[in-house]
């Protein structure tokens, strides 16, 4: 197997934006309109304090009962967010803590 060429992302964040048939999920708090605002925060940032950044959505993450969720990684910080300001938040400081 040769070396990959891949440049890993220095942080990676999901935000769950899953639905459930009858049974409340992350979707159901606003998701995806979260999800929304934090790319337009992180579009506004110049580019060097996004570079090496990914914003994923993602389906269930497991945390159903704590929605709406998101992780970041390295590291493997979760949040569970009341309102799209508190998740911009929580993004900005995972992408400016040091490496």
């Amino acid at each position: 197997m040769t070396q990959s060429a891949i440049k890993p992302f220095r942080r990676h964040v999901f935000v769950c934006v899953n639905t459930r048939d009858g049974r409340s999920a992350c979707e159901d708090h606003g998701a995806k309109e979260a999800l929304a605002k934090v790319k337009d925060a992180l579009k506004a940032l110049p580019f060097a304090k996004r570079d090496g950044v990914r914003l994923s959505q993602s389906g269930c993450l497991g945390q159903c009962e704590h929605g709406p969720v998101a992780v970041v990684y390295p590291g493997g910080k979760w949040i569970s967010y009341s309102s799209a300001d508190e998740l911009i938040r929580f993004v900005l400081e995972a992408i400016e803590a040091p490496d």
